[in-house]
């Protein structure tokens, strides 16, 4: 009595879960494993496939994310919200001039815009 051949995916998670549990594993030759198989489970997924051989794709993912969690090969967590916290706030407010920020018009530069917003509204108010 032969086994069934293995899937792919089960070959791939294979692989990975004995070198995983080898004493002198390399972590890089790991980390390039885990990712092509995550990288094959992400097209199965997009492609709507759910189980292979009657085996969910989800526990793939998972027992892929479990490994990946116990070998360390996520990067550190980085609280953004926390380094906010600890920049210095400078308040500078009271330096702060705003003389340039308004823009200055002569007279002949307003009676041109209120023309283009008069033939604005005409042009709109008749085609509405």
């Amino acid at each position: 009595m032969s086994k069934k051949p293995k899937n792919v995916i089960e070959k791939k998670w294979l692989t990975i879960k004995t070198k995983s549990k080898e004493d002198n594993y390399d972590l890089e030759e790991l980390d390039h494993l885990t990712s092509d198989l995550i990288a094959h489970l992400a097209q199965l997924t997009d492609r709507g496939i759910e189980e292979i051989d009657g085996v969910s794709i989800n526990m793939y993912k998972d027992r892929t994310w479990l490994t990946i969690e116990k070998l360390g090969l996520l990067p550190e967590y980085r609280d953004s919200d926390r380094e906010a916290e600890l920049e210095e706030i400078i308040d500078d407010w009271d330096s702060y001039d705003d003389s340039d920020d308004e823009p200055v018009y002569d007279e002949d530069q307003i009676a041109e815009r209120i023309k283009e917003d008069e033939a604005h509204n005409s042009f709109y108010s008749e085609n509405l």
